[in-house]
């Protein structure tokens, strides 16, 4: 089982906000840092960066299934 946590760092000029994604499973632990435009409340914001790993860690996997 895999824990992710999100960790707000900064606000950025323009709206700009930055997170590190935390995730911690069996196999090991990473730390991404990702930036996002503010999407006006903190659920909004934890959901986009959420959104953003979920993309980031499928397209992950396909590049595994071939081979990249």
């Amino acid at each position: 089982m895999a824990t992710i946590e999100l960790i707000t760092v900064e606000e950025r000029p323009g709206g700009q906000l930055l997170f590190n994604v935390r995730v911690t499973s069996i196999a090991g632990k990473i730390e991404l840092p990702i930036a996002i435009e503010g999407q006006g409340s903190v659920t909004s914001n934890e959901t986009t960066v959420l959104q953003f790993v979920l993309g980031f860690a499928k397209t992950g996997v396909k590049c595994r299934r071939r081979g990249l």
